[in-house]
């Protein structure tokens, strides 16, 4: 290589490639590429899910939710760290794997080429969130139901019913919720019930012990179809919010005319917006509350207090769902100046009196624009002191996220990790140390994408000094920005 070549190489230009390009190659080694050193303490496996492949035969998904799934899994023992990626093998990654193209229907829109997809509700691609609980490990999309997965190899085991308790009509969402004092799992499901009235929707909220068995379930109805992705948890209560974001117009035309759910997805400030109380023991309704219009995705943890019920949630700005008209645009995922930034939400605390029923809120106002709320989930239904979530900083590429912010919930105090250029960040964990009662005495883990390098990374911070990372281990090669994860304190390898 000569002088010239080497300069070239020193001065390529940062790219954004590998935040959405599909990673095809599946890997299982020991990484020693570590820049810090890796805590002795931080021992477990943290788990990834996400959408792996956005491209396949020459052809772009119609929408990011539909890329198939894919778990990243790195274990951290003895100061060393493990890395492992697996596809997910859902019934539509094998089979258009072997295709070579799309054949499935997404949320996004159908394949072009055959009418009859047209009409096929979206297939599963197991690729937002993760949970482990009764004994399995479970890859979920609220487009079906879930995927078993062995924690160690990442091998698929198939669709997981709950002892047929979960039939096919049946869907579960991506964000179930483990009380960590009772072993109690709760998650959630969109439905329709059909009748002489027309189509009616509602959700399924299920309760799970702890020993993986479904020991309830109940069906509770909502005016509208809302963008119901996320709920809230205390030691009693599941807090639901039919927000401003709901699928509206004719179902059939939108298919006749191969159009995706995406297009029937509007922000409409008309519908009613409330919270639903629903009580965790008997599965019934406690009470409704209207308050005013608001657009979100994602909750943070909940607790009781004082008669009252605390919830956190991320409020997307207005504007951030919708285009002028109120349709939900598509993402160009592949364009240098695609604008996460656009959909940005802000930390929002939330406040019901049980009793009188009066709701408040109040932005964190020090707390950056982001997404993706994070607590310590041992910690759940308990009052907690500090959140993470992602965010954005600066004027830098509006691509995705570019920073952490550790926020004191009790004082407003924000403290932000800043990736720095071209380096984007995914969902933050939060990982209590062990031995300690310390609340704010954790380590925030996540996966970055380093468009300097074109390369991955996973950041591990220390909370108390919480600006610069402990360890940076760097990946071989690029992973794609994913949705959710999960830490085990066990080690899967």
């Amino acid at each position: 290589m000569t002088i010239a070549e080497i300069t070239r190489e020193n001065l390529q230009a940062p790219t954004i490639k590998g935040n959405f390009e599909a990673q095809e190659n599946e890997y299982d080694y020991w990484v020693t590429d570590i820049e810090g050193k890796v805590p002795g303490d931080l021992t477990g496996t943290f788990f990834r899910n996400g959408p792996g492949r956005l491209k396949l035969g020459g052809e772009v998904v119609g929408h990011w939710f539909d890329g198939d799934g894919m778990i990243a899994r790195t274990t951290f023992t003895g100061g060393k760290v493990h890395f492992s990626n697996r596809f997910i093998r859902t019934p539509k990654y094998v089979d258009e794997t072997e295709a070579g193209k799309f054949l499935y229907r997404g949320f996004g829109g159908a394949p072009k080429g055959n009418f009859f997809k047209r009409f096929a509700p979206p297939a599963n691609p197991a690729n937002t969130g993760l949970i482990l609980h009764g004994g399995k490990f479970l890859a979920l999309n609220e487009g079906g139901r879930p995927f078993a997965v062995d924690p160690a190899t990442l091998e698929t085991y198939g669709e997981f019913n709950y002892d047929d308790s979960l039939t096919k009509t049946n869907v579960f969402s991506a964000h179930g919720k483990i009380n960590p004092k009772t072993g109690y799992y709760y998650n959630f499901g969109l439905c329709f019930d059909i009748g002489w009235g027309g189509i009616k929707p509602g959700f399924e909220l299920y309760k799970i012990d702890p020993s993986g068995h479904m020991v309830g379930r109940a069906r509770f109805a909502l005016d509208h179809m809302p963008l119901l992705h996320d709920f809230a948890m205390t030691e009693n209560y599941a807090i639901f919010i039919q927000s401003s974001v709901s699928m509206q117009g004719n179902i059939l035309m939108t298919m006749l005319k191969n159009g995706s759910f995406a297009d029937l997805m509007l922000y409409d400030k008309q519908l009613t917006n409330k919270i639903l109380i629903v009580d965790l023991h008997s599965l019934t309704l406690v009470d409704t509350i209207e308050i005013d219009p608001i657009a979100c995705l994602h909750f943070g943890n909940a607790y009781e207090k004082n008669g009252e019920i605390h919830f956190d949630l991320m409020e997307t700005k207005e504007g951030g769902f919708a285009t002028p008209d109120h349709k939900i645009e598509p993402l160009d995922l592949f364009s240098e100046d695609v604008n996460f930034r656009s959909g940005a939400a802000r930390y929002k605390r939330c406040v019901i009196n049980l009793k009188s029923r009066r709701f408040q809120s109040e932005y964190i106002d020090g707390a950056l624009e982001g997404e993706f709320p994070q607590w310590d989930w041992t910690r759940t239904t308990s009052e907690n002191r500090y959140a993470l979530a992602t965010g954005y900083t600066g004027e830098g590429p509006k691509t995705y996220f570019n920073a952490i912010q550790k926020i004191d919930r009790n004082t407003g105090k924000v403290e932000v990790h800043d990736f720095g250029s071209y380096r984007f960040n995914g969902e933050p964990l939060m990982v209590a140390k062990p031995d300690t009662d310390a609340e704010d005495d954790f380590y925030c883990l996540c996966y970055v994408y380093n468009g300097n390098t074109d390369k991955s990374e996973v950041v591990v911070i220390d909370s108390r000094r919480f600006e610069e990372p402990v360890a940076t281990i760097k990946l071989d090669f690029h992973i794609p920005q994913g949705f959710h994860g999960m830490f085990s304190p066990k080690v899967f390898l």
